[in-house]
């Protein structure tokens, strides 16, 4: 019996993803909110991504890398104004620890980083971590700021 790769890794990066955050986000709302995210993000990628062919690379890297710059300068905004002490609030929930909230991004920006050598090597088992900073790194992001 042959593994498909191809098939079984968005589903390993999910459950990984998933043990991550359990285990490594700095409060129960950022796990809640995460792994709803990973969850709609692999259900998204399994019915339109997943079927179709990688998305050309030279299309769609640079933008890719233009809204991960911007999630870049956004942090820098959510930590001077202390947003990660202030969201938090809004749920009923204790603000995040500082350190916690700076390593939690930068664990997740190079994961991200990681991402966009998927989209340059057309790596498509590897396309739900793009993908989940399409979703949840810029479209959920702004939901959470109206």
């Amino acid at each position: 019996m042959q593994i498909d790769l191809q098939k079984i890794t968005p589903v390993l990066l999910a459950f990984i993803g998933i043990v991550g955050i359990w285990f490594g986000a700095p409060s129960i709302l950022v796990k809640w909110i995460f792994i709803c995210g990973i969850l709609i993000t692999f259900l998204f990628f399994y019915t339109l991504i997943h079927p179709r062919h990688c998305p050309e690379p030279h299309k769609l890297l640079p933008l890719y890398l233009i809204a991960l710059s911007v999630q870049f300068l956004h942090f820098l905004e959510e930590y001077h104004t202390r947003f990660y002490e202030k969201l938090p609030l809004l749920f009923n929930f204790p603000p995040l620890d500082r350190d916690a909230f700076i390593t939690f991004n930068m664990v997740a920006y190079a994961i991200f980083i990681l991402g966009a050598l998927a989209i340059y090597r057309e790596r498509m088992e590897f396309l739900l971590i793009p993908l989940f900073f399409i979703l949840v790194g810029t479209v959920a992001n702004a939901v959470f700021h109206c």
